[in-house]
């Protein structure tokens, strides 16, 4: 039951982590972060690289993130600028966001495309963390560390993001972007912020997953799917309710590997999911930042 518990706020504090991240960018930018799962698998191999070669674990932890931060944060200027770069085209939230959300959509299947012939082409361990907090098969004391640290993290962002300056321009940008940089402050910056703080957050929770789940390519639309719940399942409406969300869907998965080995999990978060689609929940809650 410890173990199962432990597996579970595990699991829902690394969808919590991720899901703050993508409710950031949702509020910045109207539209959802479709290649996290790309990149936060990319970050975990590269993780395990970086320790196959006999790099420190927390270095090469560092350096994932610090490449997960880049390379999200890149699709700023690369991605989203290109494609609403003219002032008529910041002030029509609708269309920009159906042009970027599609646009990052093909950028996640090129980057995991990329991902699987460099980094998932050698044989690693599928669990790079085992190493750093001991054997998962062992007990729940191998579940506590990335349990504890997960739900730190994300509560931690949580609270950074609500009461930052950062945090509440986010919501600004993304409901009147001309009327925030009137004001002065920077969409595109604002922007390249909130996604630089989810491929980061993404990196991490992708290594806190590691002692509890599979992280790789096979894994990459799994996780997409579950970062972007744990922000949408309960309303985009703040971090808050991305943390509560991840939790939800991390007691649900644990629960339904429990009783179905093979597929439960998963058959668990399309459940909640969808009953969350077609209930009353499915209302985006107005708190001063209406994300689209």
């Amino acid at each position: 039951m410890t173990v199962a518990l432990l597996a579970a706020l595990a699991l829902g504090a690394a969808y919590g982590l991720v899901g703050v991240a993508v409710a950031a960018v949702a509020l910045a930018s109207r539209t959802l972060h479709l290649a996290v799962g790309a990149v936060l698998v990319a970050g975990v191999l590269i993780y395990v690289h970086l320790t196959a070669v006999g790099a420190a674990p927390l270095l090469a932890a560092g350096i994932a993130v610090a490449a997960g931060a880049t390379v999200s944060a890149l699709l700023e200027p690369l991605v989203l600028r290109p494609l609403g770069q003219s002032r008529r085209d910041e002030a029509r939230g609708d269309d920009v966001a159906l042009r970027w959300l599609v646009a990052l959509a093909v950028v996640a299947a090129v980057l995991d495309a990329v991902t699987a012939r460099t980094l998932g082409t050698r044989h690693f361990r599928p669990r790079p963390l085992v190493g750093a907090l001991g054997d998962a098969a062992a007990g729940p004391g191998a579940l506590l560390v990335p349990a504890a640290a997960g739900l730190v993290l994300a509560v931690g962002l949580a609270a950074v993001l609500r009461g930052t300056r950062f945090g509440r321009r986010v919501p600004l940008v993304g409901a009147a972007p001309l009327a925030a940089a009137l004001g002065g402050i920077s969409p595109r910056r604002v922007r390249a912020g909130a996604l630089a703080l989810t491929g980061a957050a993404a990196v991490v929770a992708g290594l806190l997953l590691a002692p509890v789940t599979a992280v790789g390519t096979a894994q990459t639309g799994g996780l997409t799917v579950r970062g972007v719940a744990a922000a949408a399942v309960l309303g985009i409406a703040g971090p808050a309710r991305a943390v509560a969300g991840g939790l939800l869907l991390g007691a649900a998965e644990s629960a339904g590997q429990s009783l179905w080995p093979a597929a439960g999990g998963t058959v668990a978060v399309a459940a909640v999911i969808v009953a969350v689609l077609v209930g009353p929940a499915r209302r985006v809650t107005r708190r001063g930042d209406r994300p689209w």
